[in-house]
């Protein structure tokens, strides 16, 4: 019998990205989990992968400010507002503390112009160096992939939000190629459909496998 595609090229492009990213600040580093991607990225990177790259510590991020003893700071984070206000919250009571530590802010699966709002607002956009992670599809089992996304739903449909359609599609075109072309796609439901006509416009454009990591300097 015929076996499915292998996913172990889809998790070791994630892990890569992963890791570039976390490497964009070099030497021992705190990473600042959103709590939200702990069981998604635990199925990506094991706890040595990231040790290897630096990272001393790891926390979740809360709302109130964390206290370490590490002078750089990697938060790996969903592009929330809230996750914005927090950060902010982290940078702002460093610099009380007369404390100067370097901050990389990878937000999953990228930063919005939004982000970029709270943080000017906040007065640490200067402070903090952005970057995109596109975690994308995981591996939760040999023949099973996920999203990872729990908000995606309501987002569509309370939220009148599209984002995660779109990205969805983005990472099946990432996963075709990888593994090559889907040759039959179903769609069962409305936001199914949208992100079955998603992929086949965005089969059109330019490959977009190795643009997932980019960076800009507040």
């Amino acid at each position: 019998m015929a076996s499915g595609p292998n996913f172990a090229a889809l998790r070791e492009q994630s892990r890569r990205e992963l890791t570039a990213c976390i490497d964009m600040i070099r030497g021992p580093k705190a990473l600042v989990l959103d709590p939200s991607l702990s069981g998604p990225l635990g199925l990506v990177a094991e706890k040595q992968l990231l040790k290897d790259h630096g990272v001393e510590k790891t926390y979740h991020l809360r709302s109130d400010p964390l206290e370490t003893d590490q002078r750089r700071m990697v938060f790996l984070v969903r592009d929330s507002i809230l996750n914005m206000k927090a950060i902010a919250a982290q940078v702002k009571y460093n610099q009380a503390r007369r404390e100067k530590l370097e901050y990389l802010v990878c937000l999953v699966p990228r930063r919005t112009i939004i982000c970029e709002r709270v943080l000017e607002e906040e007065g640490v956009y200067s402070d903090v160096t952005l970057a995109d992670y596109h975690l994308g599809l995981i591996a939760v089992e040999d023949d099973v992939l996920s999203m990872e996304l729990p908000d995606a739903l309501r987002q569509s449909t309370l939220g009148n939000d599209s984002s995660s359609l779109v990205d969805t599609a983005r990472s099946l075109l990432r996963l075709e190629q990888l593994v090559g072309r889907i040759p039959e796609i179903k769609a069962k439901g409305t936001l199914a459909k949208s992100v079955a006509d998603m992929l086949l416009r965005m089969r059109l454009e330019p490959p977009i496998l190795s643009e997932s990591l980019s960076e800009t300097k507040g």
